[in-house]
């Protein structure tokens, strides 16, 4: 049978060894969570050092101190109730979040675990343990926010070909659409066209010069098939790829490539 002891004498062969009892105390201080215990009025006893690191403020300056008064308004409420609900034996629980004011203006996002403070078999209070979770409410955040612009995406991009799948509809179906069809389809194309470019600063002329830099030309030999000067030239590719971000043509028309706004030279 094993017995704990508050110091390790050494076991004698035969004998049961002995261990030492875990220092509770230094384990608790260790702690990277916040530890803390309150009492009837809801005012702190007890904070271990990670008050310091996790609410900015040193144990010392809690104790005797509501714990409402370093929440939230919001959150005071949660809290609030949910003490109470500990103190009747009546919470659904022991987990709920709220948001702490630090002194410097900050707000620290804790998931807390509470539960009754015994001593005796009898309560006396109530004690928990609070975790800081602002990395995981930041992630989630970010995460929130990009299945959002990719669902807000797919949908125009849904739309968008839905609205082009049923003007082509429209024009073919009509057997004397003919030429004119076929230059509305034309003119619905150029205006899809210049939706994307302005969404990146650039124009239907900036897509069509993306497009012949994408085929190799020079631009000298833009400039002979768009009728304008190599200088002209010169001057957008070089606003187009201050607007893609590219320090390189290629690399200007990769990314105009990757982001749909001209198609892959065949």
């Amino acid at each position: 049978m094993k017995t704990y002891s508050m110091t390790q004498p050494r076991s004698l062969p035969g004998q049961p060894r002995r261990f030492q009892a875990p220092d509770f105390e230094a384990l608790i201080e260790a702690a990277g969570d916040l530890i803390y215990t309150l009492d009837f009025k809801g005012c702190f006893t007890y904070l271990n050092q990670a008050s310091e690191q996790v609410l900015g403020y040193e144990p010392c300056a809690l104790l005797g101190r509501p714990f409402t008064e370093i929440l939230t308004a919001e959150s005071a409420l949660v809290a609030t109730r949910h003490y109470h609900q500990g103190l009747l034996g009546q919470e659904r629980t022991p987990f709920f979040e709220v948001e702490a004011r630090r002194p410097d203006g900050g707000v620290v996002h804790l998931e807390v675990r509470a539960g009754a403070l015994v001593r005796d078999g009898e309560m006396v209070g109530r004690q928990g343990i609070a975790r800081d979770i602002n990395a995981i409410k930041a992630l989630q955040t970010l995460v929130t926010e990009k299945s959002q612009r990719v669902t807000l995406l797919e949908e125009r991009t849904r739309i968008a070909m839905a609205m082009y799948a049923r003007i082509a509809e429209l024009v073919y179906a009509d057997p004397g659409a003919g030429p004119a069809g076929g230059e509305m389809l034309q003119e619905v194309q150029h205006a899809f066209d210049q939706l994307a470019a302005q969404k990146h600063g650039l124009s239907v002329a900036d897509l069509r010069i993306l497009g012949l830099l994408a085929q190799g030309h020079s631009n000298s030999e833009i400039a002979d098939i768009i009728c304008r000067s190599p200088h002209t030239v010169k001057d957008s590719v070089k606003k187009i790829m201050q607007r893609l971000n590219a320090k390189r043509r290629a690399e200007a028309v990769a990314c105009a490539i990757k982001l749909g706004l001209i198609a892959p030279p065949s």
